[in-house]
């Protein structure tokens, strides 16, 4: 049987039953087949999720997917419980849990409207939170996989999950600037490396520190023949800003490339690696 369940902000009975046998999402989207394996580095397409395998096994996976699914325990919501609800989750065909965030947008209080029906009135609604058409997280039990769009929104589900794209920690950014092969000047330092360069960082130099020396060595002269504006001594590249930082780090990262027909060159905004044959 099909449920819906609403998670509120209760420390002692998290959960609430909505309704059952209901099918509140009618369908697996067709482009599920269509993800990635969650990184950073890559942006999504339209028709596009990412996926993180084997979510059970995570230590961000809630319980209520780790237990085997049991609706009994659960009350069912009151009508004090609405503003009350932070996400719902679907449990469907025995196998796929559906998360939703509610947002305070997606409840809408109560207010006098126009029923548009078989008789046309105005009358006061009830509370009422807004489904949307595609969830924001699937879990697919058989195949131990969440799919999702956008970590931002279900972070707060899987209380965790941002480590998957973490930032630098303050001692990783310290001991990047102190380099031999990076230089800063001005008031440009650790306190002054903004969010998101410390993420790009924190995936550059997992990549980066497991490379030999000829490699690195390689890198840098990549690095300055692709961006000759960032000062580089052959030995060091000198960084003074947040934009400095930012195509230091694309360098490493080896995101530069020129097109083979027009000989155009480029940054990628999004990586992926391509599957061996």
């Amino acid at each position: 049987m099909n449920y819906l369940l609403a998670k509120v902000n209760d420390r002692k009975e998290k959960y609430r039953k909505v309704i059952s046998g209901d099918t509140i999402f009618y369908s697996l989207p067709t482009d599920l087949s269509s993800h990635h394996e969650y990184t950073p580095a890559y942006k999504l397409e339209d028709d596009e999720w990412y996926s993180v395998s084997d979510f059970s096994k995570k230590e961000f996976c809630i319980e209520l997917i780790k237990n085997e699914f049991d609706s009994t325990p659960y009350k069912l919501l009151t009508k004090a419980d609405p503003c009350n609800v932070t996400y719902l989750c679907a449990f469907q065909d025995d196998a796929v849990y559906y998360f939703q965030r509610v947002f305070k947008h997606s409840v809408l209080e109560r207010k006098r409207a126009i029923i548009l029906g078989d008789e046309i009135a105005v009358r006061e609604t009830p509370k009422q939170i807004v489904l949307s058409d595609i969830a924001d997280a699937i879990y697919v039990k058989g195949d131990d996989t969440l799919y999702f769009r956008k970590l931002e929104t279900i972070a707060p589900i899987f209380t965790g999950i941002e480590t998957l794209y973490r930032e630098a920690t303050k001692d990783e950014v310290t001991d990047f600037l102190g380099q031999s092969f990076i230089h800063t000047v001005g008031e440009y330092g650790v306190e002054k490396v903004g969010k998101a360069n410390r993420q790009r960082l924190a995936m550059a130099i997992e990549t980066f520190n497991k490379l030999k020396p000829k490699q690195k060595a390689v890198i840098f002269q990549y690095t300055n023949e692709y961006y000759p504006q960032l000062k580089f001594d052959g030995k060091a590249f000198t960084v003074s800003n947040e934009d400095d930082m930012k195509y230091f780090l694309y360098g490493l990262e080896q995101r530069y490339y020129t097109t083979p027909a027009t000989n155009e060159k480029r940054v990628a905004n999004s990586v992926s690696n391509i599957p061996k044959m």
